[in-house]
């Protein structure tokens, strides 16, 4: 099984992230791909929580920790053909991990599944940059406002430079106010294809609080079908790696 590992990216906090992590996972999910999503964000884990799973007792900090096995922190959730690699939420275990064995632990686990989708922290600090350099290519998340999409461009430029593939950009949250910046305009200003406009959408929120991702809770809202969407253009890029440049 040839496995592409994807790390979810952003030049700030609060863009949406684990959000589409969770729904590309489901949404790839509903395709026939087994996938694993991964909750990188070491000091601020919630990942498992939008999928629906809550009582894990063995998480990758542990594995970090060097105090348990990667299999033994994997856990199967509600929804077809999606896993998660949880994270723990006490500060015990974030002090005691060590992020720069994340990208041995993931890159351990190829093979075994057709995605593998790191949530990853904002910024460039080290257990930002031990969760995105995990990945093997990288999705850029962001928002309609210029701030935002010149911090997202700049973490998209580090990753190519170190050797990810940028496959795009969302463009999540869209619709907020009447001063979101266009996804014409965006996609000027990122350099980079943009391969879905995620609408501000009520039923993604009240999915994230049930821990059932829009693409299950609501399918037929707008914010699902632009998940769906984000889906297929992710699985057609595969194989095209080598040919993306920044």
């Amino acid at each position: 099984m040839t496995t592409r590992i994807i790390s979810i990216v952003s030049g700030k906090g609060g863009t949406g992230k684990t959000t589409v992590t969770a729904n590309l996972s489901v949404a790839l999910g509903e395709r026939g791909k087994k996938v694993l999503a991964v909750d990188g964000d070491l000091t601020m884990a919630n990942l498992s929580l939008v999928l629906g799973v809550d009582d894990a007792d063995v998480t990758l900090h542990d594995v970090l920790a060097g105090e348990a096995k990667i299999e033994d922190a994997i856990y199967m959730t509600q929804f077809e053909n999606v896993y998660v690699l949880p994270g723990a939420v006490d500060w015990e275990h974030v002090i005691k991990a060590d992020p720069r064995k994340l990208p041995d632990v993931i890159k351990s686990l190829k093979g075994q599944y057709d995605f593998i989708l790191i949530d990853c922290p904002a910024g460039l600090q080290l257990d930002a940059m031990s969760a995105m350099l995990s990945g093997e290519e990288a999705l850029l998340v962001t928002n309609p406002e210029i701030s935002c999409l010149t911090d997202t461009m700049k973490v998209g430029i580090v990753l190519k430079k170190a050797g990810l593939a940028i496959l795009g950009f969302v463009l999540n949250r869209y619709g907020r106010t009447e001063k979101d910046i266009p996804p014409e305009a965006a996609e000027e200003v990122m350099e980079v294809p943009l391969l879905a406009v995620i609408p501000e959408d009520p039923a993604i929120r009240e999915g994230t609080l049930e821990g059932i991702p829009a693409v299950k809770y609501k399918p037929e809202s707008e914010g699902a079908k632009a998940f769906v969407k984000l889906a297929e253009e992710v699985d057609k890029l595969a194989g095209i790696k080598a040919k993306i440049m920044y």
